[in-house]
């Protein structure tokens, strides 16, 4: 009730400080990069000195009048305009976001995916496998948001809840039949998607990861699952080990459903089985696969209409993309970025092939997983190209340093720190029966350096590669 009363006091304060504006998602925001003029600003930030940075901004951006949970005074600002001091703020706020969606009688099915890995892939080629159903489908990741297959590129896997909105209330307008949105660890922990009731939600497993910025395994793991109080359907992967020990009995009326690649006999577990064996598939990630055979036969779709769909799913740019050559062997693309996504797809693809390993790991993160990738990196290959991976802020080479602790191989290595060089020098050095691994970026345009995005692709750069020199 408390906080009822206090989202009516909110929705009484935007009303009050921002005149001439029809719609009312139109008339505050939580960017203070992006206010306009007349606009309230809810600053949201939990650390003071942050908060008190945006709000002044804001308010030389011409807002109208600022919300903050922390008690300010007039000097603090420097401003006469109104405020609002509200303790809950972040809690009840994204509450205003749906206000102007409540007219529209059309409901689409909404459907979350999280993960650690595959979150991406699944969400991608589920909406890729709807929309041969001739279903409309919204989408919101980190490959973009837009109507399926037309997606622009964000800034972040699950945008913050007005750019959200924005994309919701357009898929609406639009009638799409599904909207699937991919839920980062982050984006989940930070209340981005509040206030969304999902039809269903896809967990696609749980590792270690994000540890640099969730402090610890235990907080990251709360943070995937926080998905699950707002669905109705959830299925989980049963051969995640963190997945399979959740008591779901916390959970009150919401079903649940399993998938698992193993032989299992429990009941609730669907077997991989069910229509197509998803493991031969190797240009996918066959949990992917899973996941949109048991979503479909739960939305009641016919078996050789799942099966039709399926088989004619098309790969994803920079995952599992398989380039074979005339001369040079077979290059694999990957935006493998995790200790299990590196175990997984040496696996699906190991043979007798020389296999050689260009890879770089990522700065200003968790650096628990270098010596880690580089001890799997290590095993499975015969050659290895260490190179540039995101570095951000962090020296390249301190980088490398903590990658070499896991390498045993001395003598089978070799550092080119330009990404672009690394390409060339794998290719030059490739032959015929060889087998190429290219890891951590995938289908991205750009490497983050010294705060710049720096622009590259794999696949471009690997393309011209093969142009010049077999054409």
């Amino acid at each position: 009730m408390l906080q009822e009363n206090n989202l009516n006091l909110l929705v009484n304060f935007i009303l009050s400080n921002s005149k001439n504006i029809k719609k009312f998602s139109d008339r505050f925001s939580i960017d203070s990069r992006s206010i306009k003029f007349g606009q309230v600003f809810i600053s949201l930030d939990e650390d003071k000195l942050k908060n008190h940075k945006n709000i002044k901004h804001a308010v030389k951006n011409g807002a109208s009048a600022f919300v903050s949970q922390f008690t300010y005074v007039r000097k603090d600002i420097n401003t006469i305009i109104p405020f609002l001091i509200s303790k809950d703020i972040k809690y009840i706020y994204y509450k205003l976001f749906f206000r102007d969606l409540l007219h529209y009688d059309h409901k689409p099915k909404v459907i979350g995916i999280t993960g650690t890995d595959g979150k991406t892939s699944t969400t991608l080629l589920l909406a890729q496998a709807l929309s041969s159903c001739n279903k409309k489908v919204g989408v919101i990741s980190s490959e973009g948001s837009g109507l399926f297959p037309s997606l622009k590129k964000n800034n972040y896997t699950t945008p913050t809840i007005d750019i959200i909105y924005k994309y919701y209330e357009k898929y609406l307008s639009k009638k799409c039949d599904y909207i699937i949105i991919e839920c980062s660890s982050q984006g989940l922990h930070q209340g981005r998607v509040n206030g969304i009731n999902f039809d269903y939600s896809l967990i696609t497993n749980i590792y270690s990861d994000h540890l640099d910025y969730h402090e610890n395994l235990n907080n990251y793991i709360k943070s995937k699952l926080l998905i699950i109080d707002q669905s109705k359907s959830v299925i989980l992967n049963h051969d995640s080990s963190i997945l399979r020990k959740i008591k779901l009995s916390k959970y009150k009326g919401i079903k649940f459903n399993f998938i698992s690649n193993k032989i299992n006999k429990n009941k609730n577990i669907i077997k991989s089985s069910v229509y197509l064996d998803a493991s031969k598939l190797k240009n996918f990630n066959y949990y992917s696969i899973l996941f949109i055979q048991i979503f479909m036969k739960l939305e009641n779709y016919k078996k050789d209409i799942i099966i039709k769909c399926i088989r004619n799913l098309k790969p994803l740019a920079g995952r599992r993309q398989i380039i074979k050559t005339k001369n040079k062997g077979t290059f694999i693309i990957d935006y493998a970025h995790t200790i299990q996504s590196y175990e997984n797809i040496y696996n699906d693809f190991i043979s007798n092939e020389t296999i050689t390993t260009l890879f770089g790991c990522g700065g200003d993160r968790d650096e628990t997983k270098r010596e880690i990738t580089g001890k799997i990196v290590d095993k499975f290959s015969s050659f290895i190209i260490i190179t540039e991976d995101n570095s951000r802020t962090e020296e390249f080479n301190m980088i490398v340093k903590k990658i070499l602790n896991g390498i045993k191989k001395k003598h089978k290595y070799k550092i080119i720190e330009s990404r672009k060089k690394a390409l060339d020098y794998l290719f030059k050095n490739s032959k015929h029966d060889d087998l190429n691994f290219i890891l951590g970026k995938g289908n991205e345009d750009y490497l983050l350096k010294n705060n710049c995005e720096v622009r590259h692709n794999d696949i471009v750069y690997l393309k011209q590669l093969i142009y010049k020199y077999e054409n």
